[in-house]
C-alpha cells in the first residue's frame, strides 16, 4: 500500500472481493495535520475509484439488462472499516459493523448495461463524507457516511451508512450471550415445516442456482410472502464458513425476496428489474445453523419519474422470532 501526502493522499486498496484493486483518495482539509498522523475528529472526504466487476460470481450472474446496484453497497462496506482505523484512529481490534444503510438510484439509465460502453472497464466512483459519532476520549465509537455514486462519470445513486466499532471481546461475549438466550427459549422456535426448495433462479434475476439464497415462498392470507434463507450449498462468495450471516448474504436475500414479491404481486419481470432503492436497519447478528425467516410484503404498483413500473416492498428477517433486519426496497422494471 502506498501513500502520497499533500492536498490529497491516495491509497491503493488491494484485493477487493468485488472490484479488485481500487484507490481510496483522501482529500485532506488541512494538509499539515496528516504529516503528524493526528486522528480526525471532524468531517473527512474521500473518493473511492474502482471499476464495475466483469467476472464476479454473484454480481455478474444476471440477465445483463442492469448492473447490480449492490456492487456499490459492498465496496463501501469493504472500505468503511479501513477509514475508521486509518483516519480516525479507532483501534484495530475493534471491528466495524454496519447497522444502517440506505442507497437510492437517482439515474437508472446509468446502471443499464451498454455493450459498447462496457467493452472497456467502466469506472465506478464513490464520493464519501465521513463524520465521527459517539466520541469518547477523542476516539469515535462509530462513523456516519454520506455517499454519492457515479458510473462512468454519471451521478446515479446516493445514500447513507452508519458503522459502529465494537470492542472485540465485548462483541464476542455479546454474540455468545445472544446465542445462549436464543437457544434457551424453545417456545420461540421458528422452523420450516419441511425440506426447503430453492426458488427458481429466474425469479430472483440470477442464472446460477448456487446464487439463490431464498426458498420457494409461502403466501399468507394477507398477501405476505414468507421465505427461508438458504445457507447450505450456496456459492462461497457468501462466506458461510464464518458461521454467521454475512452482510452480503443478507442483502442478496433482501434483493431476491423483493424481486420475487414484486413479480408475484404485480407481474414485474425479474430479468429486466433492479432495486431502485434499499433501506436496511440491521437489528442483530444471525447464526447460520438456525433457520432464518424472511417476510416480504409488496405494496401497490406505481411508476417512477421516468415512467418505469415501480413496486415498494417491506421486508423483515427474523431468527427464532428475534428481529435480525428490517428493510424497505423499491423494485423498478426497465421499459
Amino acid at each position: 500500500m502506498t501513500v502520497e501526502n499533500g492536498p490529497a493522499s491516495i491509497r491503493t486498496v488491494p484485493g477487493s472481493a468485488v472490484t479488485g484493486t481500487s484507490h481510496l483518495i483522501h482529500r485532506a482539509p488541512v494538509g499539515d495535520r496528516y504529516f503528524l498522523q493526528a486522528p480526525s475528529l471532524g468531517e473527512e472526504n474521500f473518493s473511492l475509484a474502482a471499476e464495475l466487476p466483469v467476472d464476479h460470481p454473484l454480481f455478474n450472474d444476471n440477465s445483463g439488462v442492469f448492473h447490480d446496484m449492490l456492487v456499490a453497497t459492498e465496496t463501501i462496506r469493504e472500505v468503511g472499516e479501513f477509514i475508521g482505523h486509518r483516519y480516525f484512529s479507532i483501534p484495530e481490534d475493534r471491528p466495524g459493523l454496519f447497522y444502517q444503510f440506505t442507497l437510492t438510484v437517482t439515474d437508472a439509465s446509468a446502471w443499464r448495461a451498454d455493450p459498447v460502453r462496457d467493452a472497456d472497464p467502466v469506472p465506478l466512483t464513490s464520493h464519501i463524507r465521513a463524520r465521527p459519532a459517539n466520541v469518547v476520549n477523542d476516539v469515535p465509537r462509530g462513523l456516519d457516511f454520506q455517499l454519492d455514486v457515479s458510473v462512468a462519470d454519471a451521478r446515479c445513486a446516493e445514500g447513507t451508512a452508519r458503522l459502529v466499532f465494537l470492542n472485540s471481546n465485548v462483541h464476542r461475549k455479546h454474540v455468545e450471550h445472544t446465542r445462549r438466550a436464543t437457544l434457551s427459549t424453545p417456545e420461540l422456535d421458528d422452523s420450516p415445516d419441511g425440506p426447503l426448495v430453492p426458488v427458481d433462479p429466474a425469479e430472483t434475476g440470477r442464472r446460477s442456482a448456487r446464487n439463490v439464497v431464498i426458498s420457494e415462498p409461502m403466501r399468507a392470507a394477507q398477501g405476505w410472502l414468507t421465505s427461508w434463507l438458504l445457507t447450505e450449498n450456496v456459492d462461497p462468495v457468501f462466506d458461510t464458513a464464518s458461521g454467521q450471516l454475512t452482510a452480503l448474504h443478507l442483502l442478496e436475500a433482501l434483493r431476491q425476496s423483493s424481486l420475487v414479491a414484486a413479480g408475484r404481486a404485480h407481474g414485474l419481470r425479474a430479468e429486466s428489474s433492479t432495486l431502485g432503492s434499499i433501506q436496511v436497519h440491521f437489528r442483530g447478528q444471525a447464526e447460520l445453523d438456525l433457520p432464518l425467516r424472511c417476510v416480504a410484503v409488496a405494496g401497490p404498483l406505481g411508476h417512477d419519474a421516468e415512467g418505469r413500473s415501480s413496486v415498494p416492498v417491506t421486508l423483515t428477517v427474523t431468527q427464532r422470532r428475534r428481529s435480525v433486519a428490517e428493510a424497505r426496497t423499491v423494485v423498478i422494471q426497465d421499459h
